[in-house]
């Protein structure tokens, strides 16, 4: 029984395992088939691919070449476009240059038929200038007999009685000059000098006249009877130090004296505290840079060179109370033209010039000297000047020059009064109360270039002036 049954499970074991084997075959066949038809479908889908790709090839070919004939004719006509307007250019400046040909004859003429007429205009003209000319000679001549100059020696003129080197109407001071009614022609004084442009010869007698009319205005009086906190030695300090920036920053000339100006003429006004002294010498510099220079410091520099002391907004501050308080008038005759003016007239030498304007900046720190009007300091200056024994000429006569009293009209006296005051101060140099002496301007001109007259000749002497 045992072995019957065992039998039995053989054969059912064979039988079941001849299922899974038919199955499994099975399976492997549909398998295969799947793979079958999905590879057949992927072979379609490149080929479409493939298909679609070739025709986008052939439609991208088709494109460029239609893109290709279109610049071509776009190009051909740019072309036939440049070209005709070429062609319309060469005939537009053919036709220009016809009619210019044609505008140029009908000028030429035009100018032949001008020319014939202002010509005679001109004769016509000529000849009555001609006797308006006769005219006026006739006239200058009986004038010139009322004033007529005996010369022994061209060094010291002699002036015979009723004769004068320099007529009236071309003096310093005129009684009929009103700002409006001007002089005509050019002085004899002058007519050496007429080729130079910065003179302004043909109106430099009325520039002149009118620096005079207001002088008397604008000149500052003394005042430091009326200052309370500082004095003129506090002034002087503040000048020399002033006199150093002007050095440093190089500055013009008429800079430092608009400067010292506007300074007085405030302290004028004003009742100045001595703390603020420095400031309102800056500032007056700063408004003299703005007035006379091309390119004046900036307002930080001023600051810089008091040693930060004040702050840009004091700077401001002050610059718009001087300003107020002098009602803008920056426009003043200073000593520096009248200087430059008499220097002229004698015809100094450059010696002569440097010494004088020696002595003219010294006496910017003194406070005594504006008790004078600055055309008689510049003056007496000048007479200094040439009265000097090492800059005068053995061949120059000694005193005050007679054109520079009759150009002037002012009193020998009172230029020699002048005179004898600037020595003094030109020859003691100031000192401060701790002893330290105030020599910026004398370091100024002991230099090359102003041939160190404040070392090398003499200190100025009015005695040589009475001899």
């Amino acid at each position: 029984m045992d072995m019957h049954q065992e039998a039995h499970r053989m054969q059912l074991r064979s039988r079941q395992g001849d299922k899974c084997n038919k199955v499994t075959s099975q399976l492997v066949v549909n398998r295969r088939s799947v793979l079958t038809d999905v590879s057949n479908r992927r072979s379609g889908r490149n080929k479409l691919t493939k298909n679609s790709e070739t025709s986008k090839n052939v439609k991208s070919k088709k494109i460029r070449v239609l893109s290709a004939s279109s610049q071509l004719e776009q190009q051909e006509e740019i072309d036939l476009s440049r070209r005709s307007r070429r062609k319309s250019a060469r005939l537009s400046v053919k036709h220009d240059r016809e009619d210019g040909e044609a505008n140029e004859k009908e000028t030429k003429k035009i100018r032949t038929e001008t020319e014939e007429i202002d010509s005679s205009k001109i004769t016509k003209k000529r000849r009555r200038s001609r006797l308006t000319r006769s005219n006026e000679d006739e006239q200058l001549v009986e004038n010139d007999n009322k004033y007529q100059v005996h010369d022994a020696d061209k060094s010291s003129p002699i002036i015979t009685d009723g004769a004068c080197l320099v007529r009236p109407d071309y003096r310093l001071q005129r009684d009929s000059f009103d700002g409006k009614n001007h002089t005509l022609g050019i002085a004899e004084h002058d007519i050496d000098s007429r080729d130079d442009v910065l003179q302004v010869i043909p109106y430099i007698t009325d520039i002149f006249q009118n620096l005079f009319h207001t002088e008397e205005k604008c000149h500052p009086r003394m005042y430091m009877h009326a200052q309370s906190d500082i004095n003129a030695k506090m002034r002087a300090i503040l000048i020399d130090w002033l006199v150093e920036v002007h050095m440093k920053f190089r500055l013009a000339p008429e800079t430092l004296y608009l400067c010292v100006n506007i300074i007085d003429r405030y302290c004028c006004v004003v009742n100045v505290k001595r703390s603020k002294l420095q400031l309102v010498g800056v500032t007056a510099l700063l408004l003299a840079c703005k007035y006379e220079e091309i390119y004046p410091p900036e307002v930080k520099d001023c600051v810089y060179i008091t040693d930060r002391a004040y702050q840009r907004s004091d700077v401001l501050n002050m610059e718009q109370d001087i300003v107020h308080k002098l009602r803008f008038k920056m426009t003043v005759p200073t000593a520096y033209p009248f200087l430059q003016r008499f220097l002229n007239l004698v015809d100094a030498s450059p010696l002569t010039r440097h010494a004088a304007n020696y002595y003219m900046e010294r006496t910017l720190q003194e406070h005594d000297m504006l008790s004078f009007k600055p055309s008689m300091v510049a003056i007496s200056a000048v007479v200094l000047a040439l009265n000097n024994p090492d800059i005068r000429d053995s061949s120059t006569s000694l005193g005050v020059p007679v054109l520079l009293v009759e150009y002037s009209n002012f009193q020998a006296c009172k230029i020699l009064e002048c005179a004898t005051l600037l020595s003094k101060k030109v020859s003691e140099e100031p000192v401060t109360a701790s002893r330290r002496q105030l020599v910026a301007v004398k370091r100024k001109f002991d230099s090359r270039k102003y041939l160190n007259v404040s070392t090398t000749i003499d200190l100025p002497n009015a005695n040589t002036i009475c001899k």
